[in-house]
């Protein structure tokens, strides 16, 4: 049977559903026994399922404007063209 941390450090690939199949029912035997385990995996999960729920909001195009130039300064400085 996997381990804790053998299960946590393959969890972004399970739920990506890209691990070989005997490892993801490893880990389902894992998860299905050892609740921090199952705790950690309800709540990446249900993380994911909210970030998916909203909208990605929109940036106001003043601010948007204002970063663009202040990254336009940023570059300028390193190059040593604004200094």
């Amino acid at each position: 049977m996997m381990t804790c941390k053998e299960v946590l450090e393959s969890l972004s690939g399970y739920l990506d559903e890209d691990l070989k199949q005997d490892l993801v029912v490893e880990m389902k035997k894992h998860i299905g026994v050892c609740t921090e385990c199952r705790a950690e995996f309800d709540t990446l999960t249900m993380t994911i399922k909210l970030y998916r729920h909203f909208e990605t909001p929109e940036m106001p195009t003043d601010c948007h404007d204002r970063q663009v130039k202040v990254l336009e300064l940023e570059k300028m400085r390193r190059s040593g063209k604004g200094a």
